[in-house]
């Protein structure tokens, strides 16, 4: 019998304690999972091959658009944000078998060539997009074997669950009326409906409950790319830990349901010890099984 979603969340916080105390050796900072701003600056919370790479592409400029990255991302442990560039930035190292890895993920042989892995991502001008700042954690861009640009959208979770749509924010006026009514904004209707990712007896307002929104509109963003012919082809990954149940039991399974069979071949969940494992498989990187160990140590429990 698997952990309920309050007894992982204490287990993960209680891991990420255990690693300031027993890894890192450093003082916490008001909350045990949280760091010091001297030790946070450090980048602590990246794995140590890679951190001083990672701490320099922090500091490159991000677009008007973009929003830095947060300060919990450095302090906080049990936060998702640093994760995919423990996970994914690495990668840049061995393309070839980050190729061989996201092939062997979508079930057939569609990547030729990866192109680039970027962190915190979304196409420009966003007007052109869904026109908010709706974004890929990882964007992994790739040229498929028939030539064509292509694009594979993730989202990473840890211990996060669905959160609360509050009146007032412009979340809310993009898929709400006045009235509370749901009304999607121009850019969210027609990516959704053009789309065709979805059942025809699957409404907006499913898929704009708590459970589905930030799923959806990750979904959708990627569409939109299909619609505008950025892209030929486009894939939403969704990873989280198999013992966060929210995801591993009740959105991801719920999601796939309300997919036609072209949302189908869009869409994959997935979790750490899958991938974690098939990195350990498809990729050659430098201190790659001490990586690859530090990911499982640092994630799972």
């Amino acid at each position: 019998m698997g952990l309920s979603y309050s007894e992982f969340k204490r287990k993960a916080r209680e891991h990420q304690v255990k690693f300031r105390e027993e890894i890192l050796c450093v003082e916490y900072n008001k909350y045990p999972n949280v760091l010091n701003f001297s030790d946070a600056r450090k980048g602590l919370v990246f794995y140590e091959g890679f951190r001083e790479e990672i701490l320099a592409e922090l500091k490159k400029p991000v677009p008007k658009t973009s929003s830095a990255p947060s300060g919990q991302m450095l302090t906080n442990l049990l936060r998702s944000e640093h994760i995919p560039y423990n996970v994914f930035f690495p990668m840049n190292k061995d393309l070839n078998g980050c190729k061989d890895l996201f092939n062997h993920i979508l079930g057939k042989e569609e990547i030729l060539r990866i192109e680039d892995i970027k962190i915190e991502h979304h196409p420009e001008p966003i007007e052109n997009y869904l026109s908010d700042h709706t974004a890929f954690d990882v964007y992994i861009s790739y040229t498929n074997t028939d030539n064509k640009e292509c694009g594979i959208g993730i989202e990473v979770k840890y211990t996060e669950k669905e959160y609360a749509l509050k009146e007032g924010t412009s979340e809310y006026a993009h898929v709400k009326d006045e009235h509370g009514n749901t009304r999607l904004f121009g850019p969210y209707f027609n990516a959704t409906n053009n789309s065709r990712y979805f059942k025809e007896e699957v409404t907006h307002d499913i898929l704009v409950t708590n459970k589905f929104r930030q799923i959806w509109r990750n979904h959708i963003l990627g569409a939109s790319m299909v619609q505008r012919g950025d892209i030929e082809q486009f894939t939403s990954i969704t990873i989280y830990p198999e013992a966060n149940i929210h995801f591993h039991n009740d959105a991801m399974p719920e999601y796939y349901e309300l997919l036609s069979e072209t949302g189908k071949d869009t869409f994959i969940p997935l979790t750490y010890e899958e991938l974690f494992n098939l990195m350990d498989k498809f990729l050659n990187v430098e201190n790659g099984k001490e990586w690859n160990m530090y990911l499982k140590q640092r994630y799972l429990f």
